[in-house]
């Protein structure tokens, strides 16, 4: 493997876990924004929501019911997303560098074109 594939698989693995950091905090205020908006719920607020899902089913088929789904997207949409945008922004830095330019001299146009293609690539796998 060569140099520049190693470092966009470190980026990549970076991503996927920074991802499912915030899965890990974010999936179960999924699960209760979802419970209390189901027809029929008798909930009373966030906290009530909370301590309900948790007595009935617990935290792990309760607020975390799912959250492999949830990590399995950051694994694929998120490390593409975000490590190969990390990657080509690296890229187009080290060429300004190499320019004699600022590093961080790189166009709006370029940072979307940049997002576009990381973006599509994500959505393609993931």
């Amino acid at each position: 493997m060569g140099a520049a594939a190693g470092a966009l698989l470190i980026k990549m693995v970076i991503a996927a876990f920074s991802g499912m950091g915030a899965a890990t905090v974010c999936h179960p205020l999924d699960v209760i924004r979802v419970q209390m908006q189901t027809e029929g719920s008798t909930y009373n607020g966030l906290s009530d929501a909370a301590t309900g899902i948790y007595k009935k089913d617990g935290l792990k088929e309760g607020l975390y019911a799912g959250v492999s789904a949830a990590y399995l997207r950051q694994w694929l949409y998120g490390s593409c997303r975000i490590g190969i945008y990390a990657y080509l922004l690296e890229d187009a830095q080290n060429v300004n560098v190499a320019a004699g330019l600022d590093k961080n001299a790189i166009s709006l146009p370029s940072k979307m074109l940049m997002g576009l293609t990381s973006g599509g690539i994500g959505s393609f796998i993931g």
